[in-house]
């Protein structure tokens, strides 16, 4: 398997040759062989020049960059796609009056990519880097960060063996290359098959609104567009060879993943369908108002907005609703497939922990906003509506089938149970034709 290895490092002495390489660009490895074959080459660092021939000697299993700076790895990660999975990270810069900013940059790289980082740093200063990343904002990184001597004498060993630790057990650097290139290639190749329309032309085709007899376009009607063909040709990948072994993860494990795939929590202007949002009383609610008639809110609903109530499961009313509602017997399997005119919204993302809510339909209200000195303003946004915070979003696929199952349990009609005598009778019949 084929990783990619980016060095951050001032005494890459790539300025020893100016006329030639930009010290301020991304370094490739040809240049860094370059700078290794010349005899004037001074380098200061022989412990990320013995890295660096040992990474360049096996061009089959190692892809090597550099940079001289990590404020100019920032930029460039700001205009081109790269997305290194190890990071060779020297804390020592100087940094000048401004202060060590290599904390900051570091967290960077972290919040905007999988990378596995080792901060390579002078043995006097490994304790205190190591209690800078013990901090809480490093903590739910602490799985991709390790801080080595690098000029212990097995300081290169010790990173190839994390490296090869990470093949086995952490999915995103195991697969991480093979999604991103796959994933280009198959938005390349939706873009080609649009690539025949003019701009004018593709946005009329795709706008869902006139506006004096013009389309208007909104990138939610790009992504509406685009995204079915980008699945398309996402789901032609070939993921036959990918091992899968018998594990039983964690369940905060699995709620951060499903929490990950159900949710989106950051912050919007808009209130939309599908929002978890907070009410200062410390009550939760679902906004099941649906966004056309939010869009013109004042016209289509008359200011009024539909919410149904979530409870906290381990609440004293969330428990009393489901001894109500459900038995021990129930298995709720999904959003839609609870057995009952309720089901669990699980996983919700608070700050820093995942919350299960019990959701009740029936329970549904109707909340009077007031609309406020700009009488123009037709969408309901959170500034308007006072006394409520957004929490999270529900994604799709998981938004649609929800509220359906939703405006089902309101509105849809009961029926008469069969007699027991005549379910049984049902019931051993299925089980003799399942013979």
């Amino acid at each position: 398997m084929k990783h990619t290895v980016c060095f951050i490092d001032d005494k890459i002495p790539v300025a020893q040759f100016s006329e030639y390489f930009n010290d301020t660009d991304i370094i490739s490895g040809s240049v860094i062989k370059y700078l290794l074959k010349q005899k004037t080459t001074n380098w200061e660092d022989d412990v990320v020049k013995k890295m660096c021939e040992k990474l360049l000697k096996e061009p089959a299993k190692w892809s090597v960059s550099a940079f001289t700076s990590p404020a100019f790895y920032s930029n460039y990660i700001q205009d081109n796609i790269y997305s290194p999975e190890i990071v060779i990270y020297d804390w020592d810069y100087n940094w000048g009056p401004g202060g060590n900013q290599s904390e900051e940059y570091l967290l960077e790289i972290l919040q905007h990519s999988y990378t596995m980082i080792f901060v390579f740093s002078e043995q006097d200063n490994i304790e205190a880097i190591s209690q800078v990343i013990k901090k809480n904002i490093f903590k739910r990184y602490k799985n991709r960060l390790k801080v080595v001597d690098k000029n212990h004498t097995n300081s290169i060993k010790t990173i190839v063996s994390q490296i090869t630790a990470k093949e086995i057990n952490n999915f995103s650097f195991a697969y991480g290359q093979k999604v991103i290139f796959e994933s280009n290639k198959a938005i390349n190749k939706t873009l080609s098959d649009i690539s025949l329309l003019s701009v004018e032309d593709y946005f009329a085709s795709i706008s869902s609104k006139e506006e004096n007899g013009a389309p208007v376009f909104t990138k939610y009607d790009f992504i509406e567009a685009i995204i079915p063909r980008y699945k398309k040709e996402l789901v032609k990948v070939d993921w036959a060879d990918t091992p899968v072994k018998k594990v039983k993860p964690k369940i905060k494990e699995i709620k951060a993943v499903w929490a990950h795939r159900l949710y989106d929590n950051t912050s919007s202007e808009k209130v939309l369908m599908g929002d978890i949002v907070y009410k200062a009383n410390g009550r939760y609610y679902l906004v099941v108002s649906s966004d056309c008639h939010i869009e013109k809110f004042w016209k289509k609903n008359g200011g009024y907005i539909s919410l149904v109530p979530l409870l906290k499961i381990k609440s004293q009313q969330g428990k009393e609703q489901l001894k109500l509602m459900l038995n021990n017997q129930t298995k709720i399997t999904s959003l839609t497939n609870s057995q009952s005119a309720m089901t669990i919204l699980p996983a919700v993302p608070i700050k820093t922990k995942f919350f299960d809510f019990v959701l009740l339909p029936k329970g549904i209200i109707s909340v009077k906003i007031t609309r406020g000195d700009n009488t123009n303003e037709q969408t309901l946004k959170y500034d308007t509506f006072i006394g409520f915070s957004k929490v999270a979003s529900i994604l799709d696929p998981f938004k649609s089938p929800l509220i359906q199952f939703i405006m089902d349990n309101i509105s849809g009609y009961g029926c008469p149970d069969f007699p027991p005598l005549m379910q049984n009778d049902l019931k051993d019949k299925i089980k003799e034709a399942r013979k």
